[in-house]
């Protein structure tokens, strides 16, 4: 383990018990409420991290990410409805999650242009983003208040249980790509390289894209849309010159982790007044971020 991924876990593993001990609370909070926050937070942040760096690797685009193309969106989307119409939400979040997918794999073979997918699942979100409004508002009008916090992302207290079993989707996550990270480098390095390498660009695409779909369809139903993080961390790795992706994974499930856990410190500390998703935080920092991305990879188009 290089020294910058033991860097990172030190950060989760502090962040984890300042988080666990802040205002030291009694026996009774940090079982009930601290820890299942704790666990959710490590899953949202790693999977979604994680998300990113398979979605960036294989569309060989440093603009991509689950929340940016809009699959996010899409997830939140099918979870509002399952919720509205008393349809399983994990389930129904997970048909909205690959239908989006669908829709960018048409889209991408339509548009030939890195930079028009981009603005294609800028639109798609924008789009998706509304009808979760419109729905909520439709059928739930009582309930619109809260669904402010799904559009931002929340950490939810779900029971030890539900949450202890998010918390054990990163490893299953990173245990499926690890056996393919190699082929996921080649498909950074563009389909011709990837083609000559013996990997079969089209068909490992779609897999790789479906498999990091259906997790963030699994968090995104539990935690609504979390922005920023998918896309953030995974460069923050590679500024570090953390170039494969078998380490740039492992690096995103501490990073990501500790990146959720340290918003949710900050609406605790901060603003502990005041009741504020923790998609604003990963926004307030992470959009500014995105900005310098975007400044910086000049060659998109």
């Amino acid at each position: 383990m290089s020294k910058k991924i033991k860097l990172s876990a030190t950060l989760l593993f502090l962040s984890s018990i300042s988080f666990l001990l802040l205002g030291f609370p009694d026996r009774n909070i940090i079982k009930i409420i601290r820890i299942p926050q704790l666990l959710t937070a490590f899953a949202a942040g790693s999977i979604l991290s994680m998300s990113g760096v398979v979605f960036q690797n294989v569309l060989s685009n440093p603009l991509a990410d689950p929340y940016i193309l809009g699959v996010s969106a899409g997830s939140a989307l099918g979870a509002v409805i399952g919720y509205t119409f008393n349809i399983n939400p994990e389930t129904s979040a997970l048909i909205g999650g690959l239908l989006t997918i669908a829709a960018l794999a048409l889209s991408g073979k339509i548009l030939e242009s890195k930079l028009k997918l981009i603005l294609f699942g800028v639109g798609v979100n924008a789009t998706l983003s509304s009808l979760i409004v419109i729905t909520t508002a439709i059928k739930n009008p009582q309930q619109s208040p809260s669904i402010l916090f799904f559009l931002l992302g929340f950490i939810p207290v779900l029971s030890l249980k539900k949450s202890f079993f998010l918390f054990l989707l990163p490893f299953l996550l990173v245990f499926i790509f690890s056996k393919s990270a190699e082929r996921i480098d080649a498909l950074s390095l563009g389909d011709l390289f990837a083609y000559l390498s013996g990997v079969s660009p089209e068909k490992e695409r779609i897999i790789y894209l479906l498999l990091s779909s259906v997790f963030t369809a699994i968090i995104v139903s539990q935690t609504g849309i979390i922005g920023f993080i998918g896309i953030v961390i995974p460069h923050l790795g590679r500024l570090l010159k953390i170039r494969k992706t078998g380490e740039l994974l492992i690096f995103a499930i501490f990073s990501g982790a500790s990146a959720l856990i340290l918003a949710e410190l900050i609406i605790k500390t901060v603003f502990e007044s005041y009741d504020i998703p923790a998609g604003t935080i990963t926004a307030l920092i992470g959009a500014p971020a995105f900005i310098f991305i975007l400044w910086r990879n000049k060659n998109l188009a």
